[in-house]
C-alpha cells in the first residue's frame, strides 16, 4: 500500500503508485493575498486619512514578450489607481489624495508603493491558439497616525492566472490587461483587509468615534514612512513544482513577536496524485489534490482554506475553495479534493496554482504555482516535469573534486536598455553555482557567481584573469557556465560575452571566447569544462546577406582544443530559448537535470561528459520541435568518437 501525505521521502521514492508532481512545504515571506469570492468588505472606519501613491505606482506597468517574441509594455497605472482610491475610500470615511489641495488635519497617511511586476507568459510561435499567463504583482504599504507612529507596515503579493489569444496573422496577443487588472484587484483587496482589520487603526477609529480626537485636531500629515520605499523590482523565482519531500523545509514557528501580537502562522504541503499513475494528467482521468496544513503557531487560525487556480481542464473539475475551517495551534488538517481533467486540445504543461487563505490574524505563506503535464490522450508525447532542478540534493560526498573550480555567469539584464534581456540568466547562474557545490562537489571557496550588474567587463576579467590562476592547479578541472547574450563577428567569426555594461556596437566592451580560453592557458588547469547558453546576434552593421557561423574552437591556441569541452546549447545565430515550464533557460534547465543523473545513459553510477552532451542534445531537439516549433541547435566540441579524454571525464556520481 502507498504511504499517505505525511510519510517520509524514503518510503515516498520506494513506492511507485505515489504519483507526486508537487510536495513542497511552504517558506515564509510576504503575505499572499488570494481574493475571495464573495463581495469586499465596506469596513466604513470613521478616520479621515490621506493616500499617498509612490511614483512606482504613477509609472506601473508590466514587460512582457508577444508572439513574435518582441518585448512589449503594458501599463497598469490607471486600472491600479482606480482601484486604490476605490477600496480606500471603502475602508475609511474619507481619503483624501495626494497630490492636491490641502485638505486640513488628518487621522492618518496610508502610503503605497509597488514592487514586483511579473508576466509568465510562453508563447513558442504565432497560432490561432490560447495560453496561460499568470501575472504577479507586489505592494509595500503603511498606516502612519496623526503623531508619526507606524500602526500598520506590510508587503502583499497577488497572482492571476488566465488565458490569452494568439492568431497566426499577427504577433499580437489579447486577453493579458484583463489578467493584469484582476492581479491588481486582488492585491488592493488584500491591502484594504488588512487595513480594516488592523487592531491598532480600529482601536484609532474607536477612539475617534467617541470623540476623544486628541491632539489630532491640529497636526500636520506626517511624512512618508521608510515603508513607502518601492520594493525592489528583483524576479521572485518560484519553487519549482516538481519539489520532493526530502528536499522540503519545514517552514519555521511563529515568530515570538508574533504570538504576543496574537498572530499565527500556517504552512502547508500539497500532493497531486493521478489515476493511472503515468505522471501525466489526460482527458477525462480521474486525478485528486490532497493537502496538508499545519498551524505553526499559538493561536488559533480560523477561515482556514485552500483556493485552487489554474489551467481550465484540471481547475473545472475541483470544488475550489477547499475548507479547512478552524486550526488549534499546532494543529495538522489534511484533505483531499477529487476532480476529473476537463478538455485538453494539445499536449501541453497546464498550471495550477494553489493559495491558502485565513482570518486577518494568520501570517499567510506565499501561494505556490507548479506546472501539471496534460494531453488530450495516452498518445500524445509530453515532457513531464518530474524533478525540481532548484532543489540542490545534499551532497553526498562520493562527487567531490577538491581540485576542482567553478565559475557560473549569468548576465539577463543590461545597462543600456537597447539590449534584450535574458530570461531566467541570472536565476541560472545561482543555481547552476549551488550544482558545483553540491552535486559536482567543488570546494565553496573555488566557486564564483557572477550576474546582471555584478558581470561588468572588468569582473569578467577579474574572476577569469586574477582569481582564477589562484584557484587552478595541475590536476585542476574548471566547470565554467555562462547564460546570457554573445555578438558573432561577421568578418571573422569570434564570439564575444556581451557584459552588463557592453553594448552591441562597441566591440571594446566585450569579453570574447578566445580571451577566455587563453585565461585558461595561463591557468594551468589541467582541463575546463565550458557551458553555454548564449542568445547569439551578427556584429553590428554587418551585412545582412552575410552570414558567418560562430567559431567555438580557438585555433593556434597552444594544444587548447585537447584541453576545452565546449557543451553549446545554442550554435545557430538566434536566440536562445526560455523552458517556461522548468524556469530556467532550455538548455540550462537539462543541464541541471542531466546532473543530477538523468543523464547517466549507461546506468553506470557516474555521469560522464560525453553522456551529459549527448542527454542535453536529445532533449532540446524534442522539446524545441515538438513544442516550440523552432529547432535550437546544440554543439558538443569534440564531437562524439573525438577526443575521448575529454568526453570521458567524470562530472558527478549518481550513487
Amino acid at each position: 500500500m502507498c504511504p499517505g501525505i505525511g510519510t517520509s521521502a524514503r518510503q515516498l521514492s520506494r513506492c511507485p503508485l505515489a504519483f507526486l508532481l508537487f510536495v513542497v512545504w511552504v517558506s515564509s515571506g510576504c503575505q499572499f493575498f488570494g481574493q475571495r469570492s464573495n463581495l469586499p468588505t465596506d469596513y466604513n472606519l470613521p478616520l479621515a486619512v490621506q493616500l499617498r501613491m509612490d511614483q512606482s505606482i504613477a509609472a506601473a506597468s508590466v514587460d512582457y514578450r508577444d508572439a513574435c517574441g518582441q518585448a512589449l509594455t503594458l501599463p497598469i497605472r490607471d486600472g491600479l489607481e482606480t482601484q486604490l482610491k476605490k477600496r480606500m475610500g471603502q475602508v475609511f470615511e474619507r481619503v483624501h489624495l495626494e497630490p492636491g489641495p490641502s485638505t486640513g488635519a488628518v487621522d492618518g497617511v496610508v502610503d503605497t508603493a509597488l514592487g514586483l511586476r511579473q508576466v509568465d507568459l510562453f508563447i513558442p510561435r504565432k497560432a490561432n491558439k490560447s495560453y496561460p499567463a499568470t501575472v504577479t504583482l507586489g505592494m509595500e504599504f503603511s498606516y502612519t497616525d496623526h503623531q508619526g507612529a507606524v500602526l500598520v507596515s506590510k508587503k502583499l503579493q497577488s497572482a492571476a492566472t488566465g488565458e490569452v489569444e494568439t492568431r497566426a496573422d499577427t504577433c499580437t496577443i489579447s486577453g493579458l490587461d484583463k489578467v493584469a487588472e484582476e492581479a491588481a484587484a486582488k492585491l488592493v483587496e488584500g491591502m484594504a483587509q488588512q487595513l480594516g482589520t488592523a487592531t491598532k487603526i480600529r482601536e484609532q477609529a474607536q477612539f475617534r468615534k467617541s470623540g476623544d480626537r486628541g491632539p489630532m485636531q491640529s497636526a500636520p500629515v506626517p511624512p512618508a514612512t521608510p515603508a513607502a520605499a518601492p520594493l525592489a523590482a528583483t524576479p521572485v523565482v518560484p519553487v519549482a513544482p516538481w519539489q520532493s519531500v526530502a528536499g522540503s523545509t519545514p517552514q519555521a514557528a511563529a515568530p515570538d513577536s508574533a504570538i504576543r501580537s496574537g498572530l499565527t502562522q500556517l504552512s502547508f504541503r500539497t500532493i497531486i496524485r493521478d489515476d493511472n499513475q503515468n505522471h501525466v494528467l489526460e482527458q477525462r482521468e480521474p486525478f485528486s489534490v490532497e493537502f496538508e496544513v499545519k498551524n505553526e503557531g499559538a493561536v488559533v487560525a480560523e477561515g482556514v482554506e485552500v483556493e485552487l487556480s489554474g489551467h481550465a481542464a484540471i481547475i473545472g473539475g475541483l470544488k475550489s475553495p477547499v475548507s479547512l475551517g478552524t486550526l488549534q495551534p499546532g494543529e495538522v488538517r489534511r484533505v483531499a479534493v477529487d476532480g476529473k481533467v476537463g478538455a485538453v486540445a494539445d499536449a501541453e504543461q497546464a498550471e495550477l496554482m494553489c493559495t491558502l487563505r485565513a482570518s486577518s490574524n494568520v501570517l499567510l505563506p506565499s501561494a505556490k504555482k507548479f506546472f501539471v503535464a496534460i494531453r488530450p490522450d495516452a498518445g500524445a508525447a509530453v515532457e513531464v516535469l518530474s524533478v525540481d532542478v532548484d532543489q540542490l540534493p545534499s551532497r553526498n560526498g562520493k562527487s567531490a573534486q577538491s581540485n576542482s573550480v567553478g565559475i557560473a555567469i549569468g548576465i539577463g539584464a543590461f545597462r543600456d536598455p537597447a539590449v534584450p534581456t535574458v530570461k531566467f540568466a541570472a536565476h541560472d547562474a545561482d543555481v547552476m553555482s549551488g550544482y558545483f557545490k553540491t552535486v559536482l562537489g567543488v570546494p565553496p571557496h573555488k566557486v564564483k557567481v557572477l550576474s546582471d550588474a555584478k558581470a561588468l567587463k572588468d569582473d569578467l576579467i577579474e574572476v577569469f584573469e586574477q582569481w582564477l590562476p589562484k584557484q587552478g592547479g595541475p590536476q585542476a578541472t574548471a566547470y565554467i557556465y555562462v547564460s546570457g547574450r554573445a555578438v558573432v563577428d561577421q568578418e571573422t567569426g569570434v564570439v564575444s560575452l556581451l557584459p552588463y555594461d557592453g553594448t552591441r556596437a562597441g566591440a571594446s566592451r566585450m569579453f570574447s571566447l578566445a580571451r577566455l580560453q587563453r585565461a585558461l592557458t595561463k591557468a594551468s588547469v589541467k582541463q575546463a569544462v565550458l557551458m553555454l547558453d548564449l542568445s547569439l546576434e551578427p556584429s553590428s552593421g554587418s551585412d545582412p546577406g552575410r552570414v558567418v557561423p560562430p567559431r567555438w574552437a580557438q585555433q593556434g591556441s597552444s594544444g587548447e582544443p585537447d584541453r576545452v569541452m565546449l557543451m553549446i546549447g545554442n550554435s545557430g545565430l538566434q536566440e536562445a530559448q526560455a523552458y517556461q515550464p522548468g524556469q530556467h533557460g532550455l538548455f540550462t534547465y537539462f543541464l541541471l537535470k542531466g546532473l543530477r543523473g538523468a543523464a547517466d545513459l549507461d546506468k553506470s553510477g557516474t555521469v560522464l561528459t560525453g553522456e551529459l552532451c549527448t542527454y542535453v542534445h536529445g532533449q532540446v531537439s524534442v522539446v524545441t520541435q515538438t513544442q516550440a516549433g523552432s529547432p535550437q541547435q546544440t554543439l558538443c566540441l569534440p564531437a562524439a568518437g573525438e577526443g575521448a579524454s575529454l568526453r570521458g571525464i567524470s562530472v558527478t556520481k549518481t550513487r
